[in-house]
Parts: structure tokens; sequence; C-alpha cells
């Protein structure tokens, strides 16, 4: 199988479709997908038009960096969650030990890849935000 049999017509269109969409997560395809910002602005189009007033909200208010979701697959996940709760555990033997009025260290997680949907939906909900305060607050 080649790609140009696609355009040749030996293959359907749709056959490449659903052979890309079962690519792992991980994968450079997927990776370069999620880094498109312009593909991101169509998604978010799609997504807006599906979401209610206040679904989709995460209450996170820093500014997410683009990051390649690239060899991010399920057994990097689980090891980032693993060492994101030694820090937590760290952090709260520490915070036992101290004492009183001595605050633990911050427990970071680790940096999880951000897609360019997830910057383009970031500055979204930051233009909307500040819209809104533009009309409450004329100043």
């Amino acid at each position: 199988m080649d790609l140009l049999d696609f355009f040749r017509g030996v293959y359907p269109w749709p056959k490449l479709y659903r052979i890309l969409s079962r690519l792992p997560e991980g994968s450079e395809y997927r990776a370069d997908q999620a880094l498109d910002t312009e593909l991101a602005e169509e998604y978010y189009a799609v997504w807006a038009a599906t979401q209610g007033p206040d679904q989709g909200k995460d209450g996170e208010d820093k500014k997410p960096q683009l990051r390649s979701s690239s060899g991010y697959s399920m057994q990097i996940q689980v090891l980032m969650a693993i060492a994101d709760l030694i820090q937590q555990l760290n952090s709260t033997l520490i915070a036992v030990n101290l004492p009183k009025g001595k605050k633990p260290p911050k427990v970071r997680p680790m940096p999880r890849p951000v897609s360019a949907f997830d910057l383009v939906r970031a500055r979204h909900e930051k233009d909307e935000v500040d819209n809104l305060l533009s009309i409450l607050l004329p100043n």
C-alpha cells in the first residue's frame, strides 16, 4: 500500500482516514496534528458551537505553553502520574516534620503536552473575559 494509491483511486479516502485515526496518541502524526494551529482553530469553532455556556471550564488560569505529544504514550502518562504522587508524598512528609508556621514546598506537576487546540481555547476564553471586563469596567 502506497500513499499514491489513494490519489490514483486504488483505495478509497475513508480507508486512509481510518488508518490515520488508529495511530497511537504518541505518534509523530498525532503530535503534529496536535500542534497545528489552523486545525485547532477549526476544532475550536466546532467545539464552541456544541458547548453550553458553562461546559468545558477547567478552572485553570495558567497560560498553557505549546508542547509536543510525540512519544507521550500511556506508559509515560502513568509514570508522570507516579512522579507527581511521589512529589506530593515528599511534600507531605516534609510538612509533617516542619516546625509550626513553616510551609512545605509547593508541588509542581510534571509538564504535560499541550495541543494547539488547548492554546486556541485558552486564548478565546481570555478574550471573552477581557470583553466582559471591558463592559463591566469601562475605564
